[in-house]
């Protein structure tokens, strides 16, 4: 069965409602969904967790286990490293100002969205760079051959790359 973006979609209303209740999560999120975040994934984001009011401050915290499909920096080929990450956040319905934005999950019609949390934590917590290996040889800048796969023989030794 194909989920809808409204099915990522969860009431929070009655938890605010009621200091020291608690709700576990469980979703996966498919393919289409990820892929609209630009995340396609070999193994498709799962995510663990429990929202929870704690004295009147709902708090949700979760892991995400997923490997997304990523290609390395250099040399473009495919890169899947196994993410599992633990997050928690605080979330309001309303902040009192712009600058609170950052520092709260904003649900203003007392809806999280699953789906748009979990897709913006795991883009957060890829790496700025992705390399396939540590000595990962790049792309020749002349014909493009993958150097890790052998040299090509342009004369490209007078040209020097700063990969660091």
């Amino acid at each position: 069965m194909q989920e809808t973006a409204a099915d990522y979609r969860i009431s929070v209303r009655s938890l605010l409602l009621r200091p020291n209740e608690t709700r576990t999560v469980s979703k996966v999120i498919d393919a289409d969904t990820a892929n609209s975040y630009g995340l396609p994934c070999q193994a498709l984001p799962a995510v663990e967790g429990v929202l929870e009011n704690r004295a009147g401050v709902l708090m949700f915290r979760y892991t995400l286990r997923c490997v997304p499909l990523l290609a390395c920096d250099r040399c473009l080929s495919p890169v899947t490293e196994p993410v599992e990450e633990t997050f928690t956040h605080v979330i309001v319905t309303e902040t009192a100002s712009e600058q609170n934005d950052a520092e709260y999950l904003l649900a203003p019609d007392a809806m999280l969205d699953l789906a748009d949390v979990a897709m913006t934590d795991l883009r957060l917590s890829l790496p700025t760079k992705t390399l396939c290996s540590p000595d990962c040889r790049g792309l020749c800048p002349i014909c493009g051959q993958n150097l890790n796969e052998g040299d090509c023989g342009c004369q490209s030794a007078d040209i020097t790359l700063d990969y660091q």
